[in-house]
């Protein structure tokens, strides 16, 4: 962190409302020069939706693009909520309950946490409710279910529910720049809850990591049999996730028992028994700096991961 020096600095001795007066926004002098508004820059969105019955009550957190339209969001609310293969009449309203035409985007009726509206499908009425929102960039999925509970029909499915949202023709882009090592993982496990993961990492990207670096991760993993290769690649698409220790556990501990291996007493594999398969490996990661205690940026890091998971 850079010291505040305000004291033997020009600002600290001029008055702050002379400084503050004379700040020139960058946006609005384009905007004079162009004649045109400055658009604004898209956001993710994490929205909390409701829908509440006399024996129960639905929930979904969903991300969403600021710049969705109110019709594409009701295709998505559609989807989360396991409504979308009936037809009925819908409507959005504004939270004093004036009716939203269709082609209006959502940044414009959540522009802060805490903002709401209501969607109208048939005779059910949702409660969506802006929580939290942050930059987002080309990679990020438009919409992305991150959690929820109960059913309207079915039981919640999260990795179903985002295998929709993410499409087809989405999901073969996204792997088509996959090392097949990866692409059988995450075939085998049925957690397409990695396909979001991938297409946020835009692996497409040329990683800007020098030659060793890039020589290095070509070489891994070391290991040779198909429980260390698992494990490798369980470990670094936690890695990828960019989450705390707890975060990393959960990861690889469920995709290697979704993948079927087990301790030689046929418990579930822990932490410390699946990084120790692919020890040998996580080592030389931690050496370029994509692992341990000594490890890269975040920036830096996500470099190295889209090299050891780009084809």
């Amino acid at each position: 962190m850079t010291p505040n020096r305000t004291n033997g600095s020009i600002l600290g001795r001029m008055p702050t409302n002379y400084a503050r007066d004379n700040v020139i926004s960058l946006a609005s002098a384009r905007e004079q020069r162009s004649g045109k508004p400055e658009p604004k820059p898209e956001l993710t969105l994490i929205v909390r939706a409701t829908n509440v019955q006399a024996d129960g009550e639905v929930h979904r957190q969903i991300g969403l693009n600021s710049a969705m339209s109110l019709d594409e969001l009701h295709n998505v609310l559609n989807i989360v909520f396991g409504v979308g293969g009936e037809q009925s009449p819908w409507r959005f309203e504004d939270q004093f309950h004036q009716p939203s035409a269709p082609d209006t985007n959502l940044g414009e009726l959540l522009p802060e946490p805490g903002d709401f509206l209501f969607y109208f499908w048939g005779l059910w009425q949702f409660n969506l409710q802006c929580v939290e929102m942050y930059p987002r960039d080309n990679g990020t999925p438009r919409a992305l279910c991150i959690g929820g509970s109960g059913g309207l029909g079915d039981d919640f499915d999260q990795a179903t529910i985002n295998a929709e949202l993410t499409g087809t023709d989405t999901i073969r882009d996204v792997l088509s720049g996959v090392r097949p090592e990866v692409i059988d993982l995450v075939d085998r496990t049925g957690v397409f809850d990695f396909i979001p993961l991938l297409q946020a990492l835009d692996l497409k990207r040329e990683p800007l990591i020098d030659a060793t670096r890039h020589h290095t991760c070509r070489m891994l993993p070391v290991e040779n049999s198909a429980e260390a290769s698992d494990a490798f690649w369980s470990c670094v698409l936690a890695l990828s996730c960019l989450g705390n220790d707890e975060l990393f556990i959960e990861v690889i501990e469920s995709t290697m028992s979704t993948l079927g291996w087990v301790a030689d007493d046929g418990s579930p594999l822990r932490a410390p028994e699946i990084i120790s398969a692919c020890e040998a490996s996580l080592k030389i990661l931690a050496e370029i700096g994509g692992y341990g205690p000594e490890q890269l940026a975040p920036v830096d890091r996500l470099d190295i991961y889209r090299e050891l998971l780009c084809f």
